[in-house]
């Protein structure tokens, strides 16, 4: 298994080898959890899909301009300290 980033053409959930990239346009927008529809920005993503269960993964494809919407606008999640 890989560390579970389908870019490296490797599913880490299943480990299969037949990964597909494409292209996903957020319809709604790229807005904080529950803010309704305000706020929002279209974000353009490059996913990934494993052919073999499913899995999928998107990676928004960051400029300056949504790197800092996505830091003024969502919630930050602080890196896990611990093993659990």
């Amino acid at each position: 298994m890989t560390n579970g980033d389908l870019r490296r053409g490797r599913c880490g959930v299943c480990g299969g080898g037949e990964v597909y990239r494409g292209e996903y346009v957020a319809q709604g927008g790229l807005r904080p959890t529950g803010a309704g529809t305000f706020g929002a920005k279209q974000a353009v993503f490059d996913a990934f899909v494993c052919a073999v269960c499913g899995h999928t993964q998107l990676h928004v494809r960051l400029d300056a301009r949504m790197s800092s919407h996505v830091r003024r606008k969502l919630t930050w999640v602080p890196p896990h300290q611990g093993n659990t």
